[in-house]
C-alpha cells in the first residue's frame, strides 16, 4: 500500500508557512504467518490472475507445507494427503474449477484441525472467499493441448440470494492420442524345487498406440449457510467413456528362456455413474455442535479386452461391474473453554459389488462389505499449543459368495503442534489404523491375459494395518522466503503381497498374506521459497531421501533422492514459466 505523506510546519517568527514533501512511504501487510493452530497466507494479485483454479493458486503460492501440487492432488511435503474445503465446506473439482479466483481473500492450512466443520481431516486447504449478499457469475473453464490432443470445457454458474446459494455445473473432457505409450517390465520370482527362486522379466515393448477417452459430468449444489447452520447437498453424474485403448509392439524376455513374438492389445471400457453428498453442520447452545455427513455413489462399469500374440494365441476377456458405496459420519462436540474440548464420532461404511467376468474365466463375485468405527477426540489448545488424541476402533464384517469374516481393529490419532511465534512452529503426528480392501483382491476368478500369465485373488485377504508418523518444521521470516524441513515413516503390517507359481498355463500370479514381510518407507528433506525482484519471479523447490524396504518375498532396500524446482516470472498480467 502506497500512502503519500505531506507535513507541515509553523514557524514562530512569521506568519509564513513552510512545507516540506517527503518520500513516499511503503508499507507492506504480512502476507503469511504461523501458529500452532492454523498457518494463513494472504494471495497476491499477481497469484490469483496467474491462476484459473484453486490447485493452479496453490502451485503459485508455493505453500512450505505443501508438496508439489500436480491436478488435483495435493499433498504435504512428506506425500500425504491433503482435503480442500471452500469456507469451510469439502470441494469437489467441479467447486475448485468454478472458484472465481478474484474473490480469494485468504488461503488457511491445518494439521489435524478441531473444527466440526472439517469432518475429522487430517491436513486441511481452506480458502477463504469473498461473501456477498445477493448476485453471482457465469464462468467458463477450458483448456487445449494441441501436441497431446486433449483438452476440456467447462461451464459453471454461482447464484446468491441472502442465505442460499445455487451451483451449477456441466462439462466434459477428451484425449485422442496416438503416440503415447511406453513399455511394461513384468518381474517373476519362482520358486524352485531346491529352495531357490528363478527371476525373469517379460518386456513388451510398444510401437503403435491409439487411445480415445471423454468424459461428461453434470453437478447441482444448493447451501444453506447462516452463523449457526450449514447445510449443503450435491448430486451428480459422470459419464466415461474409452472406446479405445489399443497398443501393438513385440515381447521378449530376459534372459532368453522363451520366444520373442509380436503382440496386439485391444481395450474398451466405459463407466456411468452418480453420486449425492450431503454436509450438514449445527452449532448449538452451551458450546456444542453437531455434525452429519452422508455420502452415496453408484456406478455400472463394462470392460472388454482382447490380447492376442502371433503365435496364434488369443485371450479374450470382459467384466461388468455394479458398485453401491455409502458412508456416513455423525460428530458431535462439547467445547469446556480454556479446558479443551471432546468430540465423539461414529463412523459407518457399505460397499457392495457385484462382478461378472467372461471369457477365459467365467466367474461372478459378490462381496459385501461394511464398517463401523466410533471413536472419542481430546483437543486442548492455548495460545502457542495446540494437542490432540483420539482413538476407537473399527468393526469390519465382509461377505464373498457365501462366505463370511468380520474383525474389530483399533485406530488412534495423535497430534501436537507449537507455535513459537507467527514466523517458526513445529508440529507432529501419528496415526494408526486398518484399512479395506477392494473386492477385486478377494475374487476367485482366475483370469488368463497372455499365454505364460494369469491371476486371480485370495477370498482370505483381509485388512491391513499401518502406522504413520511425520515431523515438519516451518520457517517464514518474511514474504520474501519460507522454509521446511520434514521427515516421515510409514510401516504397514499384515501386507499382502502378489506371489507367482507355476499353473498348467504357465504362471499364475495369486495374492498371499500369511508369511509375507513387512513394508516400510523413511523420508526426509528440506523445502523454500524465494520471490525476488518485487515478488516477479518466485522460485520453489525440494530436496528428499526416501528409502523403502519391502519384506519377504520380495527382501529388497531401495533408496533414492526425489527434487523438483519450479520457477513462476510475472510480467504484468502475464506469466512465464
Amino acid at each position: 500500500m502506497l500512502i503519500p505523506f505531506v507535513a507541515m510546519a509553523q514557524s514562530e517568527m512569521t506568519d509564513s508557512i513552510k512545507t516540506q514533501e517527503l518520500k513516499e512511504v511503503v508499507i507492506e501487510g504480512q502476507l503469511q504467518q504461523t501458529s500452532a493452530i492454523v498457518s494463513t497466507y494472504l494471495p497476491t494479485k499477481r497469484q490469483r490472475n496467474a491462476a484459473q483454479n484453486g490447485p493452479e493458486l496453490l502451485n503459485h503460492m508455493a505453500i512450505p507445507q505443501l508438496g508439489l501440487v500436480s491436478g488435483y492432488n495435493v499433498t504435504t511435503n512428506s506425500g500425504q494427503k491433503v482435503d480442500l474445503y471452500i469456507d469451510f465446506v469439502p470441494a469437489s473439482e467441479q467447486d475448485l474449477n468454478g472458484m472465481r479466483m478474484a474473490d480469494v481473500k485468504k488461503v488457511e492450512y491445518y494439521d489435524f484441525p478441531t473444527d466440526p466443520r472439517f469432518q475429522g481431516s487430517q491436513h486441511v486447504i481452506n480458502f477463504i472467499m469473498q461473501q456477498y449478499e445477493y448476485g453471482g457469475y457465469v464462468k467458463a473453464y477450458a483448456n487445449e493441448f494441441f501436441i497431446a490432443n486433449s483438452g476440456q470445457l467447462n461451464l459453471f454458474s454461482k447464484l446468491q440470494y441472502k442465505r442460499m446459494t445455487f451451483d451449477i455445473g456441466v462439462g466434459g473432457w477428451y484425449s485422442a492420442n496416438d503416440h503415447m505409450s511406453q513399455s511394461t517390465v513384468e518381474t517373476y520370482r519362482l520358486p524352485q524345487t531346491d529352495g531357490s527362486i528363478k527371476i525373469f522379466e517379460r518386456i513388451s515393448e510398444p510401437d503403435y498406440a491409439k487411445v480415445r477417452q471423454q468424459s461428461y459430468w453434470p453437478t447441482f449444489k444448493a447451501s444453506y449457510l447462516t452463523d449457526k447452520i450449514t447445510m449443503v447437498n450435491t448430486l451428480g453424474a459422470n459419464f466415461f467413456r474409452s472406446p479405445k485403448q489399443n497398443t501393438a509392439g513385440s515381447v521378449r524376455f530376459s534372459p532368453a528362456d522363451f520366444p520373442s513374438t509380436e503382440y496386439t492389445d485391444e481395450q474398451n471400457s466405459r463407466t456411468n455413474s452418480i453420486t449425492y453428498s450431503g454436509y450438514w453442520n449445527f452449532v448449538l447452545p452451551h458450546g456444542n455442535s453437531l455434525s452429519f455427513n452422508p455420502y452415496y455413489s453408484y456406478s455400472h462399469t463394462n470392460q472388454h479386452r482382447l490380447y492376442s500374440e502371433a503365435s496364434g494365441s488369443s485371450f479374450a476377456n470382459g467384466a461388468t461391474d455394479d458398485s453401491h458405496r455409502a458412508t456416513a459420519s455423525l460428530r458431535f462436540m462439547h467445547d469446556f473453554g480454556k479446558y479443551g474440548n471432546i468430540t465423539a464420532i461414529l463412523n459407518g461404511t457399505l460397499l457392495s459389488n457385484r462382478t461378472q467376468y467372461s471369457g477365459t474365466s467365467t466367474a461372478s463375485d459378490r462381496l459385501t462389505t461394511y464398517r463401523v468405527g466410533p471413536g472419542l477426540f481430546y483437543n486442548f489448545k492455548t495460545d502457542k499449543f495446540n494437542g490432540l488424541l483420539g482413538g476407537g476402533f473399527n468393526y469390519d464384517h465382509s461377505k464373498l459368495g457365501s462366505e463370511s469374516e468380520h474383525s474389530t481393529q483399533p485406530w488412534m490419532d495423535l497430534s501436537l503442534q507449537y507455535g513459537f511465534n507467527s514466523k517458526n512452529s513445529i508440529s507432529l503426528e501419528f496415526h494408526h489404523a486398518t484399512w479395506t480392501l477392494a473386492s477385486s483382491y478377494r475374487s476367485t476368478a482366475v483370469i488368463q491375459s497372455n499365454p505364460l500369465f494369469s491371476y486371480t485373488g485370495n477370498p482370505d485377504v483381509h485388512p491391513y494395518k499401518s502406522w504413520d508418523a511425520s515431523l515438519r518444521y516451518v520457517f517464514m521470516p518474511n514474504n520474501k522466503f519460507n522454509f521446511a524441513a520434514f521427515g516421515q515413516t510409514t510401516v504397514i503390517t499384515d501386507r499382502y503381497a502378489y506371489v507367482y507359481e507355476a499353473s498348467p498355463n504357465g504362471i499364475l500370479r495369486t495374492i498371499q498374506q500369511k508369511g509375507v514381510g513387512n513394508y516400510s518407507s523413511w523420508l526426509y528433506g528440506v523445502q523454500g521459497t524465494a520471490r525476488l525482484f518485487n515478488n516477479s519471479l518466485m522460485i520453489n523447490g525440494q530436496v528428499a531421501h526416501r528409502i523403502v524396504r519391502n519384506g519377504v518375498p520380495f527382501d529388497w532396500t531401495n533408496q533414492r533422492v526425489l527434487w523438483h524446482l519450479q520457477a513462476f516470472y510475472y510480467v504484468g498480467v502475464l506469466l512465464v514459466r
